[in-house]
């Protein structure tokens, strides 16, 4: 683009015309130049602005989309687990993590999962919770059950819907704000290890400070610890690696950005045309010249104690698997119990704990804590009191500080479940104890529906063996094909078989003559022609029967005599073959 005012001067001056700009003053040289690439950074940095405007509606709107699940735990009542059970949990949330094309990036607004873990007092009543999407609740289920078991988690509403979201409010007061590092978070903070007793062994959980000091709330006082927790990449590692091989004398020679090698590029034309009319190099001035240093090969017998410790524990924290986390703290109170003093000595003394003077230390995040030591301070004070607590109960990620990064061992030590040692009175503990059901346990499909799925259970009459009195009434249908029926003029009951005394047999043989058999002839006439029994009169054609048979009940028995003669196997044959039915298989 500079080229285009020189090009034309030459061609209006012809050969004489280099000489001749680079004869104008300084600062019309300056101007052109000025004029002609100042352009650039302000359309490359509206253009950087409208597609990161893009990128975070797109993300607004996957988030939006996405179903959460807030999940209260009641902790044992009496367990000895130290926080490196819940180390073993922060660590499985690495499987959490996919990889996100640039289409999902870009164009659905895909992001990595973010779990919120938090500790809460209500008007001195603490409770642990858990927010996370839905699918990933039984991962979040299971890494708790595998260390304590005799936990209980049940889902619950979300309470922050209950306190405003604009400040200033007729009924609360809100004060609060991020944690962030004092340093680069390479440089990791007291851990779970360092608070252990080298003569007994013990820990002295710093977490013990935090619950006594929430168990002191007051009515009308309420206490949030919220800490978010997003899978990333293991490339923050990188950094801790490479210190430590500087600390050791064997750092990799520096290499320029990519954006810095564009920015020499594109500076190449202006500052050689300076260079070429003035005799100025600017490359020096805008870029540095590198400095060849020699390697000094007992640089790492000369570390001093600070550094050698400053390595280990840098190097320890990178070892371990971590997450970018953003922090928040809350104190929110009716206003005539608000407190804000006595509370804000709380929060700084429980981070004070993590203070490790020569590596890190949490401090605040300056621009999210509402402050009115100034007149001009307190003209923001209800904005950033207002910004703070709708990131809290949005558990956004994007608002505010950089995300800092902690280790599975840092993030455990912030959260976990105090151990038997730690007495806090009102904390939610389970009642009872967990039982795993028996083995083969039958469950019907009248037991709820199991947990991840979301169909409907089955109807009752597709159900194989179900039992009699549950479910729908069997709906009539028709016979099956083939099945026997009743081909005589006697009603169904008549035909059936009936068990009969041989006492009785005898008494029917004296009380009534013998039938006579009917004549070949009329055999035709006699045998009765083949029906079919109409289902509808089967409940009456019951009740004859049924009515018949108490009759005979009610009759008197008559019992032969001695001296009669017993009946031969002929008349009994010939008397019992009129109750067997005439179509009985075979």
């Amino acid at each position: 683009m500079l080229a285009i005012p020189i090009v034309n001067e030459v061609a209006t001056a012809g050969g004489s015309g280099w000489s001749a700009y680079f004869s104008q003053r300084i600062d019309v040289i300056l101007w052109d130049v000025f004029v002609w690439t100042a352009w650039i950074p302000i359309v490359v940095t509206l253009f950087w602005g409208f597609i990161a405007m893009w990128k975070n509606s797109r993300q607004g709107k996957y988030v939006g989309r996405l179903k959460y699940v807030l999940l209260a735990i009641d902790v044992p009542a009496m367990t000895e687990q130290t926080p490196k059970a819940l180390e073993n949990l922060f660590a499985t949330l690495y499987g959490a993590k996919s990889s996100i094309t640039w289409k999902e990036e870009w164009i659905y607004g895909k992001l990595h999962p973010t779990f919120s873990f938090e500790i809460i007092s209500t008007e001195g009543y603490i409770q642990f919770l858990i927010r996370t999407q839905t699918r990933f609740r039984d991962v979040i289920e299971a890494g708790i059950y595998a260390h304590y078991p005799d936990a209980e988690i049940f889902e619950v509403e979300d309470y922050v819907t209950n306190f405003p979201s604009e400040f200033p409010d007729e009924e609360y007061e809100m004060w609060g704000g991020e944690i962030t590092l004092d340093r680069h978070y390479m440089y990791p903070i007291r851990t779970y290890v360092d608070f252990e007793d080298r003569l007994t062994g013990e820990i002295k959980d710093p977490l013990g400070y935090m619950l006594e000091q929430m168990a002191k709330m007051k009515p009308g006082e309420h206490f949030w610890f919220q800490m978010l927790v997003q899978p990333s990449t293991n490339s923050w590692a990188e950094h801790g690696v490479k210190h430590v091989r500087k600390i050791y004398g064997d750092e990799d020679k520096p290499k320029k950005s990519a954006f810095l090698s564009a920015l020499e590029s594109l500076m190449s034309w202006p500052s050689g045309l300076l260079n070429e009319a003035l005799g100025i190099d600017l490359n020096p001035l805008l870029f540095g010249v590198p400095g060849e240093t020699e390697d000094d090969p007992w640089k790492a017998f000369k570390m001093t104690l600070p550094q050698k410790d400053e390595a280990e524990a840098v190097l320890r924290k990178t070892t371990k698997v971590g997450h970018g986390v953003k922090i928040r703290i809350l104190y929110s109170a009716k206003k005539n119990a608000f407190v804000k003093v006595e509370r804000t000595a709380i929060i700084k003394g429980m981070l004070n704990q993590y203070a490790h003077l020569n590596l890190n230390r949490f401090s605040f995040y300056i621009p999210t804590v509402p402050k009115d030591d100034y007149w001009w301070m307190r003209l923001a004070y209800t904005a950033r009191q207002g910004k703070l607590i709708r990131a809290y109960k949005g558990r956004s990620f994007g608002v505010g500080a950089n995300p800092i990064f902690l280790n599975a061992e840092e993030l455990a030590t912030l959260w976990h479940f105090p151990t038997i040692t730690v007495k806090a009175p009102l904390v939610r503990k389970s009642e009872s104890k967990r039982g795993e059901p028996p083995v083969g346990l039958p469950i019907t499909h009248m037991e709820n529906i199991l947990p991840g799925y979301d169909q409907q259970p089955a109807p009752a009459e597709d159900i194989p063996g179900l039992p009699v009195g549950a479910g729908e009434p069997t709906k009539k249908g028709a016979p099956p094909i083939g099945l026997p029926t009743d081909v005589s003029d006697e009603p169904l009951p008549g035909t059936l078989p009936r068990p009969v005394a041989p006492t009785q047999l005898d008494a029917r043989r004296i009380e009534s003559p013998p039938a006579q058999a009917p004549a070949p002839d009329a055999l035709e006439q006699v045998t009765p022609a083949p029906r079919v029994i109409d289902p509808e009169n089967f409940a009456a054609m019951r009740a004859q029967h049924e009515e018949a048979e108490h009759e005979a009940l009610d009759a008197p028995l008559s019992v032969p005599s001695p001296t009669d003669a017993p009946a031969s196997a002929q008349e009994v044959s010939e008397e019992t073959d009129d109750y067997v039915p005439p179509n009985l298989p075979v």
